[in-house]
């Protein structure tokens, strides 16, 4: 199984998702995790073993609402996953991830 776990904003919830995701690696081994967050973001999530990262350019590619389905396509090609996990629920997100369930992937979403 390949998890999705979305969290882009507010850099002290970014940085209180690291625990979590630690303790998910250390609970779930076989269970491949994916990131989605911001690349200024990644010296957070340096030290947890297998977890991988990915960075959406939120200021140029990925900007704006109808480039949302670019955001959507590039996950689906790169990230590949099975289930999605949104920590930030914010309007990005809940856009993407409603396109990421159309397209039958399975989302819990924590506000």
């Amino acid at each position: 199984m390949r998890l999705l776990i979305i969290r882009t904003s507010a850099m002290g919830d970014v940085a209180l998702t690291t625990p979590v995701l630690i303790g998910m690696r250390k609970q779930y081994p076989d269970i491949e995790m994916v990131l989605l967050t911001r690349q200024s973001f990644k010296p957070f999530f340096s030290s947890i073993n297998g977890l991988s990262l990915f960075f959406p350019d939120l200021t140029k590619s990925h900007r704006g609402v109808f480039v949302l389905l670019r955001l959507y396509k590039d996950i689906n090609k790169q990230a590949n996953v099975d289930h999605v996990f949104n920590l930030n629920d914010v309007i990005r997100s809940k856009i993407v991830v409603m396109l990421l369930n159309m397209s039958g992937i399975h989302v819990a979403v924590i506000d």
